[in-house]
């Protein structure tokens, strides 16, 4: 996916899902400026910076409605990643 330049906080690189779950790859900018990076958007947790480069990716859910019976008390806690600990000065 060719694209100048890299996605930030404030123009990320869209990821459409119909899932709860979205995997993509990071090539770099320019592409294949590194190896692929493996990143995981969810809808808990929609946004990914590459640690290699930095780009951003935000999923975006193009699924079906919330489920009404879901009340979110499974007790499951997102892990930590590279995207917790930016500085906000870096978010430009």
């Amino acid at each position: 996916m060719p694209r100048h330049p890299p996605g930030t906080l404030k123009d990320p690189i869209i990821v459409k899902s119909a899932g709860d779950e979205q995997y993509c790859g990071c090539t770099g900018c320019p592409a294949d400026s590194h190896t692929v990076k493996w990143l995981t958007t969810s809808r808990k947790r929609p946004i990914e910076r590459c640690p290699e480069c930095g780009s951003v990716y935000k999923m975006e859910y193009v699924g079906p409605p919330d489920d009404p019976h879901d009340h979110g008390h499974h007790g499951h806690e997102e892990p930590k990643t590279f995207a917790d600990y930016v500085r906000p000065e870096y978010c430009l």
